[in-house]
């Protein structure tokens, strides 16, 4: 890709200096490290105004599976996944043309498990008549993905409150003392930080 812009790069060690966790740098984001260093544009420009990135996994050489998790898309100019506090963001180097990408809003995301090996890690995402199946590189540990998967299964809870989530067997909507103790517990797991309990206990209780 082409060397970032200043603005970029300002705006990449922003991000990565108020991230929660060690995968969010800026080389990552800013598009200098090995991995993603040959993508088209740097992963800063996919984000939205005040989308805020979470965890940032380089892609195993095996890349995504979609739909059987050895019928995989391989990225042949390195591959990232990032998961932000609104959405899972794939992107591969796929040829020598633009980035294939895919955006996977939480609400949308039905199920979440992973898997850990020696070699290689899988994040399993599934959606309304899809799934795909994240190969991660195993510069992270199980913990990483384990701490991911954890997150987004967090994130599908906050945005679907109506759903019941896991915890509820009845199907029917949770109630505010049931969200705010999932709230309260994604807290003391380290699954948010204190700014963003503050503000989205600030918005069940406004709401």
């Amino acid at each position: 890709m082409s060397s970032p812009g200043d603005d970029a790069r300002r705006y990449a060690s922003m991000l990565a200096e108020r991230a929660d966790h060690w995968s969010v740098t800026t080389e990552r984001l800013a598009g200098t490290a090995d991995a993603v260093a040959d993508l088209s544009n740097a992963l800063v420009t996919a984000l939205a105004d005040g989308e805020r990135p979470k965890f940032c996994f380089e892609a195993d050489e095996t890349g995504v599976g979609f739909g059987d998790p050895e019928a995989t898309v391989s990225p042949e100019r390195g591959g990232v996944y990032l998961l932000t506090d609104r959405r899972v963001y794939l992107r591969l180097g796929v040829g020598d043309g633009d980035d294939e990408s895919l955006s996977l809003p939480y609400a949308d995301i039905v199920g979440v498990r992973n898997r850990h090996g020696r070699r290689r890690h899988r994040i399993d995402l599934a959606v309304s008549g899809a799934r795909y199946y994240l190969w991660v590189s195993s510069r992270f540990d199980a913990d990483d993905v384990t701490a991911a998967t954890e997150y987004v299964h967090y994130r599908h809870t906050a945005e679907t409150p109506d759903s019941g989530g896991s915890g509820s067997s009845s199907g029917e909507p949770q109630s505010l003392r049931e969200r705010l103790e999932r709230l309260g517990d994604a807290k003391s797991r380290g699954l948010i930080d204190e700014e963003e309990f503050q503000r989205r206990k600030d918005e069940l209780l406004d709401g």
